[in-house]
């Protein structure tokens, strides 16, 4: 070892891999620069057939293999020779043992994750945790004065790449990189084990462990001057899988746009729905019998707010709707311009007029999966605040609401209501949203939203919400998230010609509002379930 430089030059190489992608095109590099190979059973087998010069690590070491294959390298004379220093004493003690000191260690692990998706059961997750190769892949990293590490084939050409450049060695600041990376996929894998076997479970843990990895970087965060990078949590789903179709790749606010913007048709399955967010929040919501319309009705409850947004449904988008969203040539609408277009699907014409459109391409998302990680996070210098996720798929049941005026919403003036609750669910408090809708044969086909609004007070998002609507809001219905604290907000709710209103209840002046309420002949429904969204 060249104390100066920090170079190692790589004379002996352990293999141990469970992912045998790009092995043999490695281990044959390796051995043109004259690195004697151990390796272990299937690896051994695979370099053999792959006409590598290899040695079998347990013959050659003399190390036995008992207890039903579960130990195989976790043996005092291999582990000796990963974690002797360069020093002549520990240089001495390896010869005297027989053992060559190891100048890398190629290893990586049984798929733990894949055996979790495919059978849960803890006697095979259990079979399928490893030991050996994360010790050895340890043992490396806390070695990195001396041994090089490779603990992913993704890393292959980087480790070629710098033995190549130094003739067959190592310098210790690329080996300070490779032990980073190795002990990064060990806590990774132990975070995998620890929330693939306890699901089910503790829901909230004495302690909150999050694995994720690097998706992209950003060309900034939410203002230029901010770094930001993209990382997906592993060991589920996430909004990471979906696949981008067309337009720019996103940037960090994309992300927070797409992400946002997902879960607000969740539980509305049943119809086809649209939504148009900005930053975030709603500024229109509908459904009707196909996307083309309710993607009409919903830009036209606030179409300024909808310059620069996100367009969300859950239908496959047709030729139809395509021609509706984003920017038409020829077409004075400057309220039409759109950044993102989130869908399950588009057909091959839709995505040729979609592609077609506009000086910056609309970048057109497929969400391919509905993600599953459990958890909502918010972090707060340095806390992490966890809460389960909201399934937006339960209703709310109608058996549990109360009427405490003297009027009641039936039929379609009910079903608007529970409607408008469904969307000021997915509002940032306070959240407050003005809708309306068509009802025919005893079905509401059609729901659109006129006023969408959240503010510091349920009064001032009422009054936002309200001159949104203008004139529209004359026989509408009105939904909050929140209960009103003062009877004020209904007054004004009425004055605008609102029909009925939705809210939790529980106010202490409950009363003062349903006297309101009754004054001007609205209908008012409790649900006794608050839906705050911070």
């Amino acid at each position: 070892m060249d104390k100066i430089e920090g170079l190692v030059k790589v004379l002996t190489a352990i293999l141990s891999v469970s992912d045998k992608q790009g092995l043999v095109e490695f281990a044959k590099v390796l051995e043109s620069f004259g690195v004697e190979m151990l390796a272990t059973g299937g690896t051994h087998s695979e370099l053999v057939k792959g006409a590598v010069r290899v040695k079998s690590l347990q013959d050659d070491l003399k190390l036995p293999t008992s207890v039903s294959g579960r130990v195989k390298t976790l043996h005092a004379p291999l582990h000796a020779g990963i974690l002797a220093k360069g020093t002549e004493g520990d240089l001495r003690e390896l010869k005297e043992m027989g053992v060559k000191p190891v100048d890398m260690v190629v290893c990586n692990f049984y798929p733990f994750r894949e055996a979790l998706a495919r059978a849960p059961e803890d006697v095979e997750l259990v079979e399928s945790i490893d030991i050996g190769g994360p010790t050895m892949v340890r043992a490396a990293s806390k070695n990195f004065q001396r041994v090089a590490v490779v603990p992913s084939p993704k890393l292959y050409p980087q480790v070629l790449e710098e033995l190549r450049r130094n003739s067959g060695g190592t310098t210790l600041s690329f080996r300070r990189k490779l032990a980073l990376q190795a002990f990064s996929m060990t806590s990774a894998y132990d975070a995998s084990i620890f929330n693939g076997l306890g699901r089910g479970e503790e829901a909230f843990p004495e302690r909150f462990v999050l694995s994720a990895v690097k998706l992209q970087e950003a060309k900034y965060g939410e203002n230029p001057d901010r770094k930001a990078v993209i990382y997906a949590v592993e060991g589920c789903r996430t909004m990471g899988e979906w696949k981008q179709l067309a337009g720019d790749s996103l940037s960090f606010n994309n992300f927070l746009d797409v992400g946002s913007s997902y879960r607000i048709l969740e539980g509305l399955e049943g119809v086809a729905a649209v939504a148009t967010v900005k930053h975030g929040q709603v500024s229109g919501f509908a459904f009707a019998p196909n996307v083309s319309e309710a993607y009409r009705l919903a830009h036209a409850c606030d179409p300024e707010a909808d310059y620069g947004g996100t367009v969300v449904t859950n239908r496959e988008v047709d030729a139809a709707a395509a021609g509706l969203i984003g920017k038409n040539e020829g077409v004075e609408d400057a309220s039409v311009y759109t950044e993102i277009v989130l869908a399950p699907g588009y057909t091959g014409e839709a995505l040729e007029i979609l592609k077609s459109k506009q000086k910056k391409p609309i970048r057109l998302i497929q969400a391919t999966a509905r993600p599953d990680f459990p958890y909502d996070l918010k972090v707060v210098e340095g806390a992490i605040l966890v809460q389960d996720v909201v399934d937006y798929r339960r209703k709310l049941d109608p058996a549990g609401v109360t009427v405490p005026t003297r009027r009641r919403p039936e039929g379609a003036e009910m079903a608007k209501l529970l409607s408008a609750w469904e969307v000021v669910r997915k509002v940032q408090s306070n959240g407050i949203v003005i809708a309306d809708g068509s009802f025919e044969g005893g079905e509401l086909v059609r729901f659109w939203t006129l006023g969408v609004a959240s503010f510091r007070k349920r009064n001032g998002a009422v009054r936002i919400a309200l001159e949104n609507a203008g004139e529209r809001a004359k026989g509408a219905v009105c939904a909050s998230d929140g209960f009103f604290p003062f009877r004020d907000s209904v007054d004004l709710l009425g004055a605008a010609g609102v029909t009925s209103v939705i809210q939790p209840g529980g106010s202490v002046r409950d009363v003062e509002s349903v006297r309101a309420a009754d004054e001007r002949k609205m209908a008012m429904v409790m649900t006794h379930v608050r839906a705050f969204k911070h």
